[in-house]
């Protein structure tokens, strides 16, 4: 999903690509600190790997699998549309 919202950022504005990192850096500090910090479960659902099954030892859970692959394919969509609409001549 952080794949995504990079092509999306950099489809719509090259500029704002490097807020990907932001988006990266927070979602890291969101699953690691969090939990220690007694974060509210709102707060928890921000960052994608939360949802995500905790292998191996878990159950393999498909829906929020496909669920964020189908959101990374989206904003993928997304950037990729807004590249194309860009003027690139040069």
């Amino acid at each position: 999903m952080i794949g995504g919202i990079t092509v999306l950022l950099y489809g719509l504005t090259p500029r704002a690509a490097v807020g990907a990192w932001a988006v990266a850096g927070a979602v890291l500090l969101i699953g690691w600190v969090g939990p220690a910090l007694d974060v509210p479960r709102a707060v928890l659902d921000l960052s994608p790997f939360g949802h995500l099954p905790k292998l191996p030892g878990g159950e393999m859970a498909w829906t929020p699998v496909l669920v964020l692959t189908a959101l990374a394919a989206a904003l993928a969509g997304a950037g990729l549309a807004g590249l194309r609409r860009r003027d690139m001549t040069g």
